[in-house]
């Protein structure tokens, strides 16, 4: 599989606690993606952050995101 533009390398990524994110929602320069699809999402996700389905990714992200540096915390429904 091909890298789209927007899909960060291993050395870019970590990993973030549960409380990690709790202590950072009260913080306005904190962007949380949830990554699931749309209806899933509608059912419930933590209060603050943006849908972005997968399947979206490469066309919505750089309308949502044009600092391509910018710091995002991306989650989904968790391991499986």
């Amino acid at each position: 599989m091909a890298k789209t533009q927007f899909e960060p390398s291993a050395a870019h990524s970590q990993v973030v606690s549960r409380e990690e994110i709790v202590a950072r929602l009260q913080d306005p320069s904190f962007v949380l993606i949830n990554v699931l699809p749309k209806d899933t999402f509608a059912v419930g996700h933590i209060s603050r952050s943006i849908n972005l389905p997968v399947a979206e990714i490469e066309s919505r992200a750089p309308q949502l995101f044009p600092h391509r540096g910018r710091e995002i915390t991306v989650y989904c429904a968790g391991p499986t």
